[in-house]
């Protein structure tokens, strides 16, 4: 028996109607395409199971496993890549690379010149003034000298020098005179001091040489001394004896025409010693031919006394001249001993008389000269004799002008014309000086 033919002719997708045929039950829509059967869609195959709530499906488990090894063995392999270095890599082309100037480091300002050391000349006649200036327990030394200025050009000027280094440590210019190298003094006394000028005397402030007061004189100084028992005046020796007493407190003086005892200078005659030797010294000397008693070949010419001993010098007579050297005890009229000045070959010695020496409490100290050579000073033991150190005393670029030695506190003091040296009285050894330190 044959199916009954549907009335109803339309796509069960998207219901655009179409012709049905007898015996045929599937058709494919014109319209849309679809497939489709008039006795309805074929029974569905049974698909996969879902999965089950917190159940994982292995083949994801795996790729995502897989993906993860991946992972991980690109991460180890940059490691390693980067602790050996990485891969080799070519080095991009560097651009052009300018040199980087450094920026010039400034310029250090030149160093200020030092300026020359001064120089100095000693020229001072007198008595320097041996003082402690600067408090340091060591003599400091006032005096006259000139001080280059330029080319050939000095300035006398009243300075102090450190007993110490023997640096200048002040000066002071006197208003000169025609003569100011001579008639320029200077002495201590009262803890200040006392400058004469050619016509006038001032007082100075010991640590610094500043002026504290001026009187005039009517005329030139030719010494200034200290009293015996004073410790506030100075005794002022004029030319035209119009003598005056210096008050160092007050700067102020009133006339003194008699000389106080051991202040007068001894007027000129055939007994003195040397012209140039400053009167101010505490050694007498005198131009003699008479020592205490005479010594068989010795003829004496100078007599030095200090502390009751007298020094005698002279030369050997008859025969060949030899300088020799006596000692006498105070009261004594024989020597304590005699001899040749030196215990050098008396044929290498100069054939003349020494004429500068100076005693003290323990020895006396004698210049004499060498017939091819310089001056010497020889220190010998005041009651003995003995020869304590023979020393050369440095050469004068010019005249010497040795007239005397000062002798202080364990030092010996070489005055000369432009230089003072200054020696250990131990042993003989220069120390120091002042002036021509340039040679």
């Amino acid at each position: 028996m044959a199916r009954p033919v549907p009335r109803a002719s339309r796509c069960p997708h998207c219901n655009a109607p179409f012709t049905p045929q007898v015996a045929k039950t599937h058709y494919d829509c014109g319209y849309c395409g679809h497939a489709f059967d008039l006795e309805g869609p074929p029974p569905l195959q049974p698909g996969p199971r879902a999965p089950q709530p917190g159940q994982k499906n292995p083949r994801a488990v795996m790729m995502v496993a897989g993906i993860a090894v991946m992972v991980l063995m690109g991460v180890m392999g940059a490691v390693f890549s980067l602790a050996s270095g990485g891969p080799d890599v070519p080095a991009p082309i560097p651009a052009t690379v300018r040199p980087v100037v450094p920026p010039a480091a400034p310029e250090s300002p030149p160093e200020p010149s030092r300026p020359e050391p001064e120089r100095f000349q000693w020229v001072e006649r007198g008595a320097p003034a041996f003082v402690d200036v600067n408090g340091d327990g060591t003599e400091d030394i006032v005096g006259h000298v000139s001080r280059h200025v330029t080319g050939s050009e000095f300035h006398h000027v009243i300075a102090a020098f450190d007993g110490r280094t023997f640096q200048k440590l002040w000066e002071s210019a006197p208003s000169e005179g025609p003569d100011a190298s001579t008639r320029t003094k200077v002495i201590a006394q009262n803890g200040r001091l006392v400058m004469s000028e050619q016509r006038a005397v001032d007082l100075l402030e010991l640590e610094t040489g500043k002026r504290l007061g001026r009187v005039p004189l009517t005329d030139s100084p030719r010494r200034l001394c200290i009293p015996p028992g004073d410790t506030t005046s100075v005794w002022v020796e004029l030319v035209d004896h119009q003598h005056l007493l210096f008050d160092t407190r007050t700067a102020t003086a009133k006339p003194a025409p008699r000389a106080p005892k051991g202040c007068a200078t001894p007027p000129l005659s055939p007994q003195t010693c040397n012209m140039s030797r400053p009167a101010e010294h505490p050694t007498s000397c005198e131009r003699s031919s008479y020592p205490p008693s005479d010594i068989r070949g010795f003829s004496t010419k100078y007599l030095y006394r200090a502390n009751g001993y007298t020094l005698s010098l002279g030369t050997r007579w008859p025969g060949t001249q030899v300088p020799l050297v006596a000692v006498y005890a105070p009261g004594n009229r024989k020597p304590l001993w005699h001899d040749t000045v030196s215990d050098k070959d008396p044929l290498l010695l100069r054939d003349t008389a020494p004429e500068v020496a100076e005693i003290t409490d323990d020895a006396v100290y004698v210049v004499y000269g060498l017939e091819k050579g310089g001056q010497q000073l020889i220190r010998r033991d005041l009651r003995t004799g003995a020869v304590v150190w023979d020393v050369a005393l440095p050469e004068s670029p010019s005249i010497s002008m040795l007239t005397a030695l000062w002798i202080r506190d364990g030092r010996v003091y070489v005055p000369q014309w432009g230089r003072l040296d200054v020696l250990d009285a131990a042993t003989g050894d220069r120390i120091g000086g002042i002036g021509l330190e340039e040679r």
